[in-house]
């Protein structure tokens, strides 16, 4: 029996302390729990109290003259029949109704005392889920405490306390040191060191700077920050946390227990059982009552007895005894589990996540490798002159190379000055041998924000620590980089052998998930040889990376630490959080909770579940269904009375509680002697020689040939079991003679050979008859490929066009179910019957064919005419056969006129390639003489342009003339005679010389225009007006 919680009780707004009802539900589950604590612990003292006082032998055990395990009964009895009757009427059949009947049965029989045991275990199992159910609350609840209830915004140019509920969107908030942040927003001003460990997991603080993002219930650490506002309420990291979780928790419905499961086939066996045998034993009063009409005397106690000895408590402590066995083993290793469904779910864990920081890590940083990067310095100054400059500050990081350089004994320098610079690191200037020295210790953007130079090799330090999954911090001594200082987070000492034996429980995947940089992820990764690593993952994105391995059939288990962890381990099938190393949430929200050395005892706890999940199965098959089964036997044939069913009742109970006490020893029975000679025993015999083994067999040959005798007779009397498959049927000989009906799918147990002979038959079994010559091919060939094949006259058939052809092909069919009787035993040769029928309707349809429709466009329409003609054949036959389809592998021609009907399809392919080039060879002349025509036609259009454009030309140079000479005629003939002499003196000299003079000469020439004549000898524009050139 036990209390079913719904979903929506585990739902985010159910579990919301913010909610105004959230009080009075609180109140409710408490007080509801409180009165089955009570009832429980009432039920206990009384059934107690009633067996220590017979143990004493005390004879007034009957205060007020009733029994006190009948008050017991009644006590809680009365809330195990409502609930019964509850599920009952809402159609659910469990182990409550069956706890129920018993306990009724065991009140009418007077066995009080078997009756308060039933409710007394089933009152602890419910107790057991209440107090599940309200840890499961607790984890939500807890997650608002990291959400501050006040912030600090500036309003008006002043500072203003609000509640964090009011904010807005847009908001500037202002965060002190050691204050959490309210919102989810972006850097506007200031610097400072923010805790994101409850979120990512990170080891070490984040350095934050103006447009650096900053989230919900992290922590700022030193200085102050100035912050907008991007996210508010339930849209920030911190409450899609709280609201993953609550879907996870309301997704995963109560794991149905193994009790249920096997009492709703029980339940049935039991009423059935107690039926038969009261009908069994009262079969003689009644059938005297039907007939003759005597009054029946009724015999009800074998039927009760029957349901006394079927009280399902052996099924109920099946599994509470073997989860109390094994709590208890892991308690001892430091495993703390969170019920019996936690354990069931570990066992079928297929896929398993680790966070990094915390859990595969100590989530505590060290020191790690010192680069130096001047030769004046070793690394032993290096750490000397950071930790002098780093001495005041309370920087994690700081305080890290404090406590190193303290270890290795350096000496303590003054300083004279110190400051902090919030997210970046500390500037000091300190006094060492009479120097003063500038130290400048911390990240690369405040030695950028110094100017600092950066040099090349500090440039690859800084990436070299990157790479190696440390946090660089740079040291400058008077404006130089001499060196850098790497932390790191220190990899468990056990997580290496952890991984190892991990991978030998058959798990298909193991995978990092950390919100870390994949640097930091990839070094952890190859430490401890884990090969799938995601990082930089938020809370939400955990979630959904295990919800997306659920969906893809994985059974999850999520191991975690932090708040960070939350959602995934709640999301996971089962959560093991780390209680030893973190912090409540993650405890609340895993359902398995591993303290001490965490990792260590993780595979021998799977292994264990595993062990459990077996345990509980031999407990309910052997000892609850094994022993009621032979009690109900005894019952039935009256050799077993209420009294005695009560005892074989304890026995079966005490036999579930021996066998779950073996967990108990789980892994120490290795220890045992007889065990290790065991397996030494095996080693030896896996060295032995074959000579050996055979002179031990020579040996030993009596009782191996009684062994091989019995095994024989064995065998021959196992011959008679037949498994029948999903898609065969078997058709049972007994003797020779046909027994109906035909058997199903499934185990047959029948008489061995020759009594009876099963034949297993597959009636869906596509089979298949052949026409003609097998076809070498898979599918239809055409009729002009190359035939080798020698013709069968089987092949040969006549159209309707009085043509020959050859055909091959195939007829697939199946047996009916209600004819496969026949067809083994009635008919001689089936596959011949049909290839016989399928011949003649072959014959028939290409009969009524043309030779070209087979051959080339009708084949499919021949196939189908085929196969419907066939199937009414072979029914009119009375064979039960059904067709599924016919395929014409192979058609031609006779082998001989092949050859002639090739001829004959070359010439009309070479005819019809021949049209195709007739009409390609007259479209191109015609298309080519209209081109021709068209360059013609523009060529002259080009010439009659060009020729009227020029006698245009002369013509208005013609008239320009004409005017000039009306109007002035001297001087238009003498500019006409000077151009009649240009042209005819062109390319000529134009001096004229008397050959006659002698001596010096000079020659003198004159502009007519000063000569008076106007206009300067030149060609007149009239001879030039729209003149073409020369063809």
């Amino acid at each position: 029996m036990h209390r079913e919680y719904q979903p929506a009780q585990m739902a985010f707004g159910h579990a919301h302390p913010a909610e105004q009802n959230h009080h009075h539900h609180d109140h409710d589950h408490g007080a509801e729990l409180r009165w089955l604590v009570a009832t429980t612990m009432l039920v206990g003292l009384l059934l107690g109290t009633d067996l220590i006082l017979g143990a004493w032998g005390i004879e007034n055990r009957r205060p007020f003259g009733i029994s006190l395990s009948l008050l017991a009964a009644i006590v809680g009895g009365g809330r195990v029949v409502y609930l019964a009757l509850a599920a009952l009427f809402e159609g659910r059949i469990g182990a409550d109704i069956a706890l129920a009947v018993a306990c009724v049965a065991a009140g009418l029989l007077g066995e009080y005392f078997v009756a308060a045991e039933v409710v007394f275990i089933a009152l602890v199992g419910e107790c057991l889920e209440a107090f599940t159910f309200e840890r499961a609350q607790k984890a939500i609840q807890k997650l608002l405490e990291y959400r501050p209830r006040t912030a600090r915004v500036i309003r008006d140019g002043r500072e203003v306390e609000v509640a964090a509920d009011s904010l807005v969107v847009g908001d500037r908030l202002v965060v002190r040191p050691g204050e959490r942040i309210a919102a989810d927003g972006t850097v506007t001003a200031g610097r400072s060191a923010v805790d994101q460990a409850v979120l990512t997991g990170e080891g070490l603080p984040v350095d934050k700077g103006e447009g650096d993002p900053v989230f919900t219930g992290t922590v700022n650490q030193f200085g102050r920050l100035e912050i907008r506002a991007d996210k508010v309420g339930a849209e920030t990291t911190l409450g899609q946390v709280i609201r993953l979780m609550g879907e996870a928790q309301a997704k995963q419905s109560p794991l149905e227990r193994t009790a249920d499961r096997y009492a709703r086939r029980f339940l049935p066996a039991v009423l059935t059982a107690a039926t038969v045998v009261f009908l069994f034993t009262n079969l003689g009063p009644l059938w005297r009552w039907g007939r003759l009409g005597e009054t029946p005397t009724i015999d009800l106690m074998p039927a009760l007895a029957v349901l006394v000895v079927t009280c399902p408590c052996a099924l109920v402590l099946a599994t509470p005894a073997a989860v109390l066995a094994a709590t208890a083993r892991l308690a001892r290793r430091g495993v703390l589990v969170k019920g019996g469904a936690a354990l069931e779910r570990l066992a079928r864990v297929d896929t398993i996540a680790f966070d990094k920081t915390g859990t595969l890590t100590e989530g505590r940083p060290e020191l790690g490798d010192r680069i130096v990067l001047h030769p004046l310095f070793d690394a032993d100054e290096l750490l000397w002159l950071a930790a002098a400059a780093e001495r005041p500050s309370e920087h994690p990081l700081a305080r890290l190379v404090v406590a190193e350089a303290d270890k290795l004994d350096l000496d303590r320098v003054d300083l004279e000055e110190f400051q902090a610079q919030p997210g970046a690191g500390v500037a000091a200037r300190l006094v060492s041998d009479g120097r003063e020295r500038e130290v400048l210790v911390g990240n690369l953007r405040l030695f950028r924000e110094r100017g600092v130079p950066i040099s090349a090799e500090a440039e690859q330090a800084v990436d070299s620590l990157d790479r190696s999954g440390q946090t660089a911090l740079l040291v400058a001594v008077d404006g130089e980089v001499v060196g850098a200082i790497g932390a790191r987070d220190r990899v468990r000492r056990e997580a290496h052998d952890v991984i190892h034996d991990l991978k030998h429980l058959d798990l298909r995947d193991l995978t990092i998930l950390t919100g870390d940089r994949p640097a930091p992820a990839q070094a952890v990764a190859k430490k401890v040889h884990v090969k799938q690593v995601e990082a930089e993952l938020t809370p939400a994105a955990k979630a959904e990376w295990v919800q997306r391995r659920q969906h893809e059939g994985r059974v999850v288990a999520m191991i975690g630490d932090g708040i960070n962890d939350a959602p995934a381990l709640a999301m996971a099938d089962v959560g093991l959080a780390l209680g030893g190393v973190g912090t409540d949430i993650a405890a609340e929200a895993g359902s398995v909770i591993l303290m001490g050395d965490p990792l260590e005892p993780l595979p021998e706890t799977i292994r264990l579940a595993r062990q459990t999940v077996r345990v509980i199965r031999q407990n309910i098959l052997i000892f609850a269904f094994g022993v009621n089964s032979v009690a109900v036997a005894l019952a039935g044939l009256r050799l077993l009375g209420p009294v005695g069913a009560a005892i074989f009742h304890q026995i079966g109970s005490l036999l579930v509680l021996l066998n779950a006490l073996r967990l108990l020893g789980f892994d120490r029975w290795g220890e045992l002697r007889i065990v290790r000679a065991a397996r030494r025993f095996g080693a030896v015999c896996r060295r032995c020689r074959p000579s050996v083994v055979s002179a031990w067999i020579w040996g030993h040959r009596r009782v191996i040939a009684s062994g091989v005798g019995v095994a024989l007779v064995v065998a021959y009397l196992g011959s008679g079991i037949t498994v029948i498959g999903p898609d065969q049927v078997g058709v049972l000989q007994r003797f020779g003679r046909y027994q109906a009906p035909l058997l199903r799918p499934g185990l047959y147990f029948g008489l061995p050979a020759p009594c009876e002979t099963v034949i297993k038959v597959e009636p869906n079994l596509v089979r298949v008859a052949r026409i003609g010559p097998a076809s070498k091919t898979s599918g239809p060939v055409a009729w002009n490929a190359s035939h080798g094949s020698r013709r069968e006259e089987s092949a040969l058939f006549f159209t309707g066009d009085e043509n020959l052809v050859e055909l091959a092909g195939v007829v697939e069919y199946r047996y009916t179910e209600e004819g496969v009787a026949d067809l083994l035993f009635n008919v001689a040769g089936i596959e011949a019957s049909v290839t016989a029928a399928a011949e003649g309707v072959f014959r028939e349809v290409v009969g009524r064919s043309e030779l070209e429709a087979i051959l080339v466009g009708g084949r499919r329409e021949f196939e189908s005419q085929t196969a419907r003609q066939l199937q009414n054949r072979l029914t009119a036959a009375g064979l039960k056969v059904a067709i599924d389809r016919v395929r014409v592998m192979d058609a031609h021609p006779p082998r001989e006129v092949v050859p002639a009907y090739r001829d004959v399809s070359a010439a009309g392919s070479d005819a019809e390639r021949f049209r195709n080039d007739a009409e390609g060879f007259a479209s191109e002349q015609h298309w080519g003489a209209l081109a021709e025509a068209q360059a013609l036609r523009d060529t002259a259009a080009m010439n009659s342009g060009r020729l009227r454009s020029r006698a245009e030309g002369e013509r208005r140079a013609f008239l320009a003339r004409q005017s000039s000479y009306a109007n002035q005629p001297d001087l238009t003939e003498f500019r006409l005679l000077w151009d009649t002499l240009a042209t005819t003196f062109a390319g000529r000299s134009k001096l004229i010389l008397d050959p006659r003079a002698g001596g010096r000469r000079q020659v003198w020439l004159a502009d007519p225009e000063r000569l008076g004549l106007g206009q300067p000898l030149t060609p007149s524009p009239l001879n030039t007006i729209d003149r073409e050139p020369e063809d």
